[in-house]
């Protein structure tokens, strides 16, 4: 009977994310919960599902959470700190170096000062007690996603791939929309790649350069390198979509930029 009730609820999950794991179809802020107790996430889907400021997703590891994030525009992350294939701790440390602009929350059994204290280190935004009050987490993201310091930048996306390749930056911007991401590879200012869904090269960087309400994120592009896919010049394929340079293009754009890019910078620690 236990065996039958585990495949029931593991059916549920199955149904229930193939139901709301679907892209946003509206402007609701977007909540990924990850946690490798299936009854929990039926528990905080059920909790959580009649909020009308956030939409609720699941991931039930720590590798599907970053296969999740590297290609849904998520707004927070609230995570177990025990979970078989990554723990807590290296999952906000992932968090960290991959996707800074998105805040956490860690949901944890140890009632301990010493583990709250390093998991606010490694970039919790708070940390909940197990077993959970849901209301108390409902708060705590409708605080988190009130206080988060993620903004949605004014700036044409060109003046950050011109600002890139002016300051020889080997760098991989990750650019997040509503309807999905996309990635731009710079190294050494050369953009020598970019991906979007099943586009590449240089098909990737003229759809995404018609993006005008975006996320910026910062990423470190290491070797080995891919091969490059991008087969023309930065300034020719600016030059063939509705390119905002000669408006935006002035030092004083080019300086917001390069505060917003050190910004970025800086929240990767």
């Amino acid at each position: 009977m236990q065996s039958d009730s585990a495949e029931q609820l593991a059916r549920s999950i199955t149904a229930a994310a193939d139901k709301d794991n679907l892209p946003a179809q509206s402007a609701l802020k977007q909540v990924l919960i990850i946690d490798d107790d299936p009854a929990l996430l039926l528990s905080i889907r059920a909790g959580l599902e009649d909020n009308p400021r956030f939409q609720v997703l699941t991931a039930s590891s720590g590798r599907e959470a970053l296969d999740i994030l590297d290609q849904r525009n998520m707004d927070l992350a609230v995570l177990d700190i025990i979970m078989p294939d990554m723990d807590g701790i290296q999952l906000l440390t992932a968090l960290s170096e991959s996707f800074s602009e998105i805040p956490s929350i860690v949901m944890t059994g140890f009632d301990s000062p010493v583990m709250k204290r390093e998991l606010k280190q490694a970039g919790a935004l708070a940390v909940l007690d197990k077993p959970l009050d849901i209301d108390t987490l409902e708060q705590e993201i409708i605080s988190a996603l009130t206080d988060s310091g993620r903004r949605r930048c004014d700036l044409p996306l060109e003046i950050f791939l011109q600002l890139a390749a002016m300051e020889r930056r080997t760098v991989h911007l990750k650019v997040f929309q509503a309807t999905g991401s996309g990635s731009f590879f710079f190294r050494e200012g050369l953009l020598v790649d970019a991906e979007l869904d099943g586009l590449s090269g240089d098909n990737a960087v003229l759809a995404m350069l018609d993006w005008s309400d975006f996320t910026l994120g910062l990423k470190e592009y290491v070797p080995p390198y891919s091969e490059p896919r991008v087969n023309s010049a930065l300034a020719y394929l600016l030059l063939k979509t509705s390119c905002r340079l000669d408006q935006y293009g002035s030092s004083a754009c080019l300086e917001r930029a390069r505060t917003e890019l050190r910004r970025l910078q800086a929240a990767r620690g």
